[in-house]
């Protein structure tokens, strides 16, 4: 049975991304009749001829284009198994921000099982609303933010997904009829304005009861009947009661969480780090 040779894809990406074979020989401290030996041995492998040669440059065949892609993704794949076989050896440090709602709701167990796993690397945390921790990414001070996404924001990675709720104490009776008192975050926090807007487009009066810097403060607006608020489902605590749509109150639809990293290169840590939150956060049920 025919195998792949890594060493020979390794090579094959490496042409490809050098422009020529001359390019590629020096990039890989090798000689280009060596080069040139890898690659018709891959080709040999493959039963198809990968370039379209021309003079001193080329062009990918349709078969080659096919096995770039496979060639990059087993390489990338490669490079991570010996991270995780190597995991005691990972060190450096992650600056992470996260708001502290998220933060309750997603990341103990990920950041738990992280540290378990890569006990050098260190993990810096920074609290705050996703408006300002796009601003501390983009100004260099954060690696990576797990925020509410901002349809103006560049880039980033969807993650999650979930159904925005209005919440209440259990045993607080709603009036429609009166100004209805809100907990809300900050200036600058999309969950408010969303809610504003809602309110206000469907007519309804309101006031601000509680003004938050963090979840205790809705921990304490809320469970103590003193006002109600609108979060993502995950971040409803079990002694409050999700309102029901017939109550008159706007839908607020679904929120998305994103997870940005900073502009340029990153090290293992920052990309470890990542790939454990997503496979964490992704997957978490909703509490029924």
């Amino acid at each position: 049975m025919k195998r792949l040779d890594i060493n020979q894809l390794a090579t094959f990406v490496t042409i490809v991304d050098a422009g020529n074979i001359t390019k590629a020989a020096i990039a890989l401290h090798r000689t280009q009749a060596a080069v040139s030996i890898q690659l018709k041995k891959l080709e040999e492998v493959a039963g198809k001829s990968l370039l379209n040669r021309g003079y001193n440059q080329f062009t990918l065949t349709r078969e080659g284009e096919v096995l770039l892609s496979y060639a990059r993704k087993i390489l990338s794949l490669s490079e991570e198994a010996l991270n995780l076989i190597n995991d005691d050896d990972l060190e450096g440090v992650v600056r992470f921000g996260i708001p502290d709602g998220y933060a309750r709701a997603f990341i103990q167990r990920p950041l738990r099982q992280f540290i378990d796993r890569f006990p050098k690397v260190k993990i810096q945390i920074k609290n705050d609303n996703s408006h300002n921790l796009y601003k501390s990414l983009h100004a260099g001070e954060l690696d990576l933010i797990l925020v509410t996404h901002d349809p103006l924001a560049s880039g980033g990675d969807l993650i999650r997904r979930e159904k925005i709720c209005w919440v209440k104490a259990k045993d607080l009776t709603l009036d429609m009829n009166k100004p209805l008192p809100l907990a809300l975050y900050e200036q600058g926090c999309s969950y408010r304005k969303g809610i504003i807007d809602a309110l206000n487009h469907v007519e309804l009066d309101w006031f601000v009861s509680f003004e938050c810097q963090g979840v205790t403060g809705f921990d304490i607006a809320i469970s103590n009947g003193l006002a109600i608020s609108a979060l993502a489902e995950s971040l409803v605590k079990d002694e409050w009661s999700i309102i029901k749509p017939a109550s008159n109150l706007p839908d607020l639809g679904e929120v998305e969480i994103a997870l940005h990293t900073r502009p340029g290169e990153i090290d293992d840590a920052i990309r470890c780090f990542s790939q454990v939150l997503v496979e964490s956060i992704s997957n978490i049920a909703i509490k029924s």
